[in-house]
């Protein structure tokens, strides 16, 4: 009896060991393959506060201020008679890529639309004080301002004289290539004047008054070439154009209409 026991059990111990063999190779494989997939991840992990990869130079689009950008006070006396401009005022159409001053748009801004008394009017008159005309400045080398489109905030009844930043990319070169007039080829910057016919129409009790509108704008186009004059600057009143060319590179509400694009700059000698 005890014999045939340890028969059995010896027969038993072989099973057992072949039954470990058995799950052991796989068991060891798995766990190679997991240790080499760990590694692979492990080392092809982009380390922690790496820097990202350096932008290309030029490609960096500048940050849009989150205030308006305070203009020079303007100067209000020069050497100059109003005489004496009005005298030698021409086109000027052959201009410079020279860079301007900030002082020279801040004083071209406000000659246009500035506010000159306390109770709100500006240096150009409006049919009921309505004002309906906006100033936008398209800049390419201007002192101290990125290329862009920025908005004149003249003020109400105080001045602001003011820039609000639009956008900040360079557009006068294809504003050259869709109205093709040399004298936007190499001007530092352009203004551009919009009139809100609604706005005029309300006034008169919603009595459309466009007229009114651009007869306003003639008023502010003489006072931006006489201050031109004054300043030695070239200047050039532009009003045939395709605006719904022009609206696809100059961002400006659907409420105003755009009347004048005009282009300024030093005067090639």
């Amino acid at each position: 009896m005890k014999n045939s026991a340890r028969k059995h059990k010896k027969e038993l111990k072989p099973t057992k060991k072949k039954t470990v063999t058995k799950w052991l190779a796989p068991l060891l494989t798995a766990l190679l393959v997991l240790s080499i997939s760990g590694y692979a991840v492990i080392n092809h992990r982009a380390p922690e506060n790496q820097p990202s990869p350096p932008t290309p130079s030029g490609s960096e689009t500048p940050t849009l201020p989150a205030d308006n950008i305070q203009l020079p006070n303007p100067v209000f006396r020069s050497g100059n008679s109003i005489e004496a401009v009005l005298k030698s005022r021409t086109i000027k159409r052959n201009l410079t890529d020279q860079q301007l001053t900030l002082n020279q748009v801040s004083q071209l801004l406000w000659a246009a639309q500035g506010v000159t008394v306390d109770w709100g009017d500006r240096t150009a008159p409006s049919v009921k004080s309505v004002y309906p005309l906006t100033l936008y400045l398209i800049t390419n080398k201007v002192d101290s301002l990125s290329p862009g489109q920025y908005q004149y905030i003249p003020g109400e009844l105080k001045p602001a004289h003011q820039l609000k930043p639009i956008k900040l990319i360079d557009i006068k070169d294809a504003l050259f290539q869709d109205i093709n007039q040399s004298s936007f080829k190499d001007a530092p910057a352009i203004i551009v004047v919009t009139g809100n016919m609604g706005k005029m129409a309300e006034a008169y009790g919603g009595i459309p008054h466009d007229k009114e509108v651009y007869l306003e704008a003639g008023e502010v186009a003489q006072n931006l070439n006489l201050q031109a004059e004054s300043l030695k600057l070239g200047l050039v009143t532009l009003s045939t154009f395709n605006e719904l060319k022009v609206r696809e590179l100059v961002t400006v509400p659907e409420s105003e209409s755009i009347i004048y694009l005009i282009p300024f700059g030093q005067v090639k000698q």
